[in-house]
């Protein structure tokens, strides 16, 4: 499920900064006047692959010296689940047939029958980044993890809270601002060029994994597809998440975990903290 919700979060990772080389790195310890215990900001990549995955020391330490671990969306809702399906299918009944030729169709049809074992004829009305969610493992050419999963076992383990900053159903409708027609044109064209795809992502990994922030942000900054939507995925979501945040990182220690593209940049939460008068330190993993 939720590597389906959070795939193409990957590519909402930013826009390159006008900051310095101190904006690099994805683990900061966040603290201010109001609160003597520090809280924590980690950047994550949603999706990564399994032999490249492990969780800092550090990152384990922190968290259970936290009171309440603050994710994008809280995967412990009960409610989830049922948001999830009211999200898997477009809500016109548009079906990507609509938008691409009957070649195209057939090279995504057999690309997924071939890779995946499932029928395209099936799925006509799933919408684009369902159907992205299908073909992990083809692009990352590997078993995935998501570090929301596993920092969320680790703060059951703590017996610690869990948040969110936002809901599933939020996250899903800013989808709605990009016409279908991109979204399936995007789909396609990952399926019609794979090795292009999977090379965008080992160079994507290899960056989050030398904590490259600004190489990230340039990366995805060049992409076509999103361009003209990163206000909408970034900063106009990073100001709504500073105020909850806040009253939260004020009421006690918080460990704050969410895409890495939303830290930098002058409109990324380290700058937004910054203004509001908050410490940012970073902590080398």
């Amino acid at each position: 499920m939720l590597k389906g919700a959070y795939f193409i979060w990957l590519f909402f990772l930013g826009y390159l900064s006008a900051f310095g080389q101190e904006e690099e790195g994805v683990f900061w310890e966040i603290s201010s006047q109001n609160n003597p215990k520090p809280s924590y900001l980690f950047g994550t990549i949603h999706l990564i692959c399994e032999g490249n995955f492990t969780i800092n020391p550090q990152i384990s330490e922190k968290i259970s010296e936290t009171d309440v671990l603050v994710l994008e969306v809280d995967l412990d809702d009960p409610a989830l689940q049922g948001s999830m399906r009211d999200n898997l299918y477009n809500k016109d009944g548009q079906k990507i047939k609509d938008f691409l030729s009957k070649e195209e169709y057939l090279t995504v049809y057999t690309f997924l029958k071939e890779r995946t074992g499932m029928d395209m004829d099936m799925l006509q009305e799933m919408r684009p980044m369902v159907l992205m969610s299908l073909i992990y493992n083809n692009l990352l050419e590997c078993e995935t993890k998501s570090f929301e999963n596993e920092l969320m076992i680790l703060a059951k383990e703590a017996q610690i809270e869990v948040t969110g900053l936002e809901t599933f159903d939020d996250q899903m409708s800013l989808f709605d601002h990009i016409p279908l027609k991109s979204q399936y044109r995007s789909f396609y064209s990952y399926v019609n060029d794979i090795d292009k795809g999977q090379e965008e992502f080992r160079k994507l990994i290899k960056a989050y994994k030398e904590e490259k922030i600004l190489a990230l942000l340039k990366m995805v900054s060049e992409s076509p597809e999103y361009n003209d939507y990163q206000d909408l995925f970034l900063s106009d979501r990073n100001k709504k998440w500073v105020a909850p945040m806040t009253q939260i990182m004020n009421e006690g220690s918080a460990f704050i975990a969410v895409g890495a593209g939303h830290l930098g940049g002058p409109n990324g939460i380290l700058n937004l903290l910054k203004n509001k008068g908050y410490e940012v330190n970073r902590i080398y993993l």
